[in-house]
């Protein structure tokens, strides 16, 4: 970069500040594993941004085993070393534990079958505690709590249509509340409940997204439109960014499924 005539040209080769620049990039002992590290430590955490901040799916039984895959990742970019990674889980811990776990998550991990499944799932307690939590909130009636604390047997243990040959094929594939559609029907007050839990969100930048193609319009050379034409004008315009969605989604390879942390397409727009 610093030998091409585009940058001997450029203003700033002859400023302070570029040379500043200069010196700091070319300092291979400090500057370039700056920024290996960052790239090691950062993009696990980008990857568990995407997910969330994609309205593709809903990101509630996704969180809590993102974060765990995520941790897992920025070890294994340090070869496991402890004492290189140990400073970087302490601070997603310390924000997890702190601002961002919830019971839900946890509830949603724990009937989520591509992780409930998994040989590597994680038994830590707090997982069927939060569960619990869920139920005590979210379930009033005490014969319907009864009835999922008997129901849960069968999905834990793929009894009845958990176990068909179909359900074991698509559990990992299928979205889950599709999923839970298709094979809870034995099980109808924890399908349900499993319904409610799984289609939450994690965040509201999907809904806040929604105002973006509104200011677009509304703009200081646009602000004198008649309010029906403006309404006009972001309704086409918003149907246009839905079908162009549609379309992206229509030809999303296996690779590029959403569930699928490395590969969850951007929705910003």
């Amino acid at each position: 970069m610093f030998v091409s005539t585009e940058w001997g040209s450029c203003n700033w080769a002859m400023k302070a500040d570029g040379k500043e620049m200069k010196k700091i990039i070319m300092d291979e002992r400090s500057f370039w594993p700056s920024v290996v590290y960052s790239l090691k430590t950062t993009k696990p955490l980008v990857e568990v941004l995407r997910i969330v901040d994609s309205d593709q799916s809903p990101a509630m039984a996704l969180i809590y085993g993102a974060m765990d895959e995520c941790k897992e990742k920025i070890a294994k970019n340090f070869d496991n070393e402890v004492s290189s990674y140990k400073e970087i889980w302490d601070i997603i811990d310390e924000k997890w534990e702190h601002q961002m776990h919830r019971d839900l998550h946890a509830a949603a991990y724990y009937l989520n079958s591509q992780f409930r499944w998994s040989p590597n799932v994680s038994q830590h307690p707090e997982i069927k505690r939060g569960l619990y939590n869920g139920m005590d909130i979210l379930i009033k009636s005490n014969d319907i709590y009864m009835k999922i604390e008997a129901q849960l047997d069968d999905y834990k243990y793929k009894k009845g249509m958990f176990g068909c040959r179909a359900s074991l094929n698509s559990y990992i594939k299928r979205v889950l509340v599709t999923w839970w559609g298709h094979y809870g029907d034995e099980v109808p007050e924890l399908h349900a409940f499993a319904t409610k839990i799984l289609g939450l969100t994690c965040s509201t930048s999907a809904c806040e997204r929604n105002w973006s193609t509104f200011n677009q319009v509304h703009t200081k050379r646009r602000n004198r439109l008649s309010t029906d034409r403006m309404n006009n004008v972001v309704y086409i315009m918003y149907n246009k960014k839905l079908k162009q969605k549609f379309i992206r989604k229509t030809n999303l390879k296996e690779s590029d499924d959403p569930l699928v942390v490395d590969e969850v397409l951007s929705d910003d727009e």
